[in-house]
């Protein structure tokens, strides 16, 4: 299906009128993307927003699971017809490609012997591959929320299993699986910390906790999808869909709670946390997606929105297209900011907020200058209509 990004009819493949592209779904990508790139921004990250140390969840532990789950919608959006897998094992090798040489620039660390193998874009990447794979056994609603549920229920079977021969029934740095997991698929010197840390945040375990957000959020696009078609030929707009999804975010929020009380009645725990993905943390953020991706459709996906409303919001229509690069480019040009530093100890990012800051205040002007960069680079590529897809 084709169409543009402001909800003007296309023409599909076969010459039919093709359906209007749903704008939600863009308009909430931008929406995180503005909040990351504002994030990737900060000169100085508090200790109460940055990434928790182990369990709990800090502010800053939400932005890329909410990315994934977006992401788990797009591709539901995408393979609704069709799965195309040609294409799949070229766009996977790519993003591992990019995602190693990510690593490299990050850190700035070139030597093979301790080149991280597992990474951010590495672990989009498995996500990405799983997802599209089990396009080929369903694309209803129903079957991926029952895909949900099933890896669920698989990955807290491993951490409350793995939390079983922990002293206490509890996950630690020091007894977890990513821990003897992770370190055995990929090597000590090719992961997070070279393996001081205990465990590592984009490894196969957190990467399978990913794989349960991208499937709710498949699970909510297919169910969009499902509703708009029944809706349509019901002449009902886009309030058709607020129970059903509704009602969605409310399974996905009662399995995490289930993946916190089942282990808990059995003596062991499984926490809400970032580090390992745990599904009570991803699943708790699938529902508040959800929620959020059904306020934009009543708002954005109707044939009266206001035209002016279409404008202001394109922009972030622009930054959504384009998630994929905005999303990890921002974190790439902070990372090579922070490490390009004078004889005064001084980054390029804190040289670059002292040039630009207003009244003596660096951060707020920074932060703008940032997000506007960003968006007028999505804004001429999507003019254009460039877009890097996952």
């Amino acid at each position: 299906m084709t169409g543009s990004a402001t909800g003007t009819p296309g023409v599909d493949r076969a010459g039919r009128t093709a359906r209007p592209r749903l704008s939600s779904l863009d308009v909430v990508r931008g929406l995180m993307l503005v909040v990351s790139v504002s994030v990737n921004s900060l000169l100085v990250v508090p200790a109460w927003f940055d990434h928790a140390e182990w369990d709990g969840v800090h502010g800053i532990d939400l932005v890329f699971p909410v990315f994934v789950t977006l992401t788990g919608c797009g591709l539901a959006f995408a393979m609704h017809r069709r799965t195309d897998v040609r294409s799949l094992a070229r766009r996977v090798l790519v993003l591992v490609a990019v995602g190693l040489l990510y690593n490299a620039l990050t850190s700035g660390a070139w030597d093979p012997a301790t080149w991280r193998v597992t990474g951010v874009l590495q672990l989009y990447a498995l996500v990405v591959l799983v997802l599209v794979l089990l396009h080929l056994l369903t694309r209803s609603w129903r079957g991926w929320l029952a895909l949900t549920a099933v890896l669920a229920a698989a990955h807290t079977a491993l951490l409350a299993g793995w939390a079983g021969t922990c002293p206490g029934g509890t996950l630690t740095r020091e007894c977890n699986p990513s821990g003897w997991l992770d370190v055995a698929a990929f090597g000590a010197d090719h992961v997070y910390r070279l393996g001081t840390a205990g465990h590592d945040p984009e490894g196969l375990v957190a990467a399978s906790g990913a794989v349960v957000s991208a499937a709710a959020g498949a699970t909510v696009g297919h169910l969009l999808l499902t509703v708009r078609a029944s809706a349509a030929g019901e002449r009902r707009g886009p309030w058709a869909a607020v129970g059903p999804v509704a009602a969605v975010a409310g399974v996905l929020a009662a399995l995490a709670w289930l993946a916190v009380a089942v282990p808990g009645a059995l003596g062991v725990e499984v926490p809400v946390m970032k580090r390992l993905w745990s599904a009570p943390f991803g699943l708790s953020v699938a529902a508040g997606v959800a929620l959020a991706l059904v306020l934009a459709h009543v708002v954005l996906d109707r044939a009266s929105t206001p035209r002016a409303l279409r404008t202001a919001t394109w922009p972030l229509v622009a930054l959504g297209r384009n998630s994929l690069l905005v999303y990890f480019g921002s974190h790439v040009v902070t990372a090579l900011l922070a490490r390009q530093v004078d004889a005064d100890g001084r980054s390029l990012s804190a040289r670059t907020a002292e040039a630009v800051a207003v009244g003596g205040h660096q951060q707020v002007p920074y932060t703008v200058l940032a997000v506007l960069a960003w968006t007028a680079l999505a804004a001429l590529l999507h003019r254009r209509g460039v877009y890097l897809r996952p």
